[in-house]
């Protein structure tokens, strides 16, 4: 820039000094004056700066999951497509078999939820029989317990202090008969005259004074038994009740559809289901670095066998066939003269005789890192010269208004 500025400057003095030459000489009586060409009228203004030549799109490969390298399907220099496998991990096989598990879990979850509503009519039948069941097992138990006879010796007991009092009869019984049991005699007697006697057995004592102790003892045993019964009978109502209820209930929810209950757990193990499947599918996928653009491979990092972490790099892939101009010093005062869509005259150090036609595509909104304030403008390039390489130095003319 400074060039054609001392340029332009000599090409203003030396018209000054033809023209002070020229009005110093005679004018011929007729001549018509003749007029001067002013150089600024053919000057273009110019921003000038250096660049480099980069490809269009380049990325950087890595592994998400740490492996062993089965194989590396590709060399440097390899022209490669989108979405093609470049690397490849072990225990492909041991994910395909996840996967296959996942899916058939898939099926099943999804299976079940759709039987809630297919079977929903079977639903409402089995609900409404389980009813009919569960009241004929109440009208037994409440039949049961209607005509059950309770002695005399529990009348005024609940059930529960009946049974506790039974308990110690019996105990009380067998504690008696103890003595006896496994001998020749065939009665013995309890004599109701004997204190302790009277107060152990005071139901049996009163009448008559001698009691057979065996027979004693299968009475004890059948008054337990009976305040045992009478527990069950009030369970087995209290439970023919419930089961009533849950019957009655679950007809009225199945009236309007299946269980809400039933239709959130079916759910969530679809739900389930689908996320094992999805992650098993992305480990599965993270086994392979596929290329993420068709481009060349410019750099390759791994070998078979070696063991890779996450985030190491595996290789360098970059769009070769689409390059363009990134400018690399284009100070703040130039780039506030330029605009997207100027057009820029380029010309490269390695190829001398080639000039390339671009325009400015992108303009950096941020000074790129390093000394001095510059910023990166990025220049699409017309047609891409058959030589022209990744990393090639450019100067850039970038003609202004």
């Amino acid at each position: 820039m400074k060039v054609r500025k001392h340029t332009l400057a000599m090409l203003i003095t030396a018209a000054a000094v033809l023209a002070a030459g020229c009005s110093s000489l005679p004018l011929p009586s007729q001549a018509s004056p003749t007029a001067v060409p002013n150089p600024l009228d053919d000057f273009v203004p110019q921003v000038n700066a250096t660049g480099e030549v980069v490809p269009e799109q380049e990325a950087l490969l890595s592994v998400s999951v740490a492996g062993i390298i089965e194989e590396v399907l590709i060399e440097e220099g390899d022209v490669v497509e989108s979405d093609q496998i470049l690397v490849q991990l072990k225990g492909k096989e041991d994910m395909q078999a996840a996967i296959e598990a996942a899916e058939y879990e898939l099926t099943l979850s999804q299976r079940a939820l759709d039987d809630l509503y297919e079977n929903n009519d079977i639903n409402q039948v089995n609900a409404l029989k389980e009813a009919s069941l569960a009241y004929e097992a109440l009208r037994q138990a409440e039949y049961d317990d209607y005509y059950f006879s309770i002695p005399s010796n529990q009348e005024d007991l609940e059930m529960f202090e009946a049974a506790i009092a039974m308990r110690e009869n019996l105990e009380l019984a067998r504690e008696e008969y103890e003595p006896y049991k496994g001998t020749s005699n065939e009665f013995t007697y309890i004599d109701c005259d004997n204190v302790e006697a009277s107060k152990a057995f005071p139901s049996l004592c009163g009448s008559t004074d001698r009691y057979n102790v065996e027979d004693q003892l299968e009475d004890a045993e059948a008054d337990f038994k009976t305040a045992v019964d009478r527990i069950e009978n009030a369970t087995n109502i209290a439970l023919a009740q419930e089961r009533l209820r849950k019957a009655l209930e679950d007809f009225e929810i199945l009236e309007t559809g299946p269980d809400p209950k039933d239709i959130v757990t079916a759910q969530k193990r679809l739900d389930n289901a689908e996320a094992s499947l999805a992650a098993a599918q992305a480990y599965y996928d993270d086994l392979e670095v596929r290329a993420p653009f068709d481009g060349t491979v410019s750099e390759l990092y791994v070998n078979d066998s070696e063991w890779i972490a996450p985030g190491q790099p595996a290789l360098l892939i970059a769009d070769l066939e689409h390059l363009r101009v990134e400018t690399t010093d284009l100070s703040e005062i130039d780039v506030a003269r330029i605009e997207v869509d100027d057009t820029a005259i380029i010309t490269f150090d390695a190829l001398p005789e080639t000039t390339v036609i671009g325009t400015i595509v992108r303009i950096s909104p941020k000074a790129a890192p390093g000394s001095g304030v510059n910023y990166t403008v990025v220049i699409e390039l017309q047609e891409i010269p058959e030589a022209l390489r990744w990393g090639m130095t450019a100067f850039v003319e970038i003609e202004l208004e």
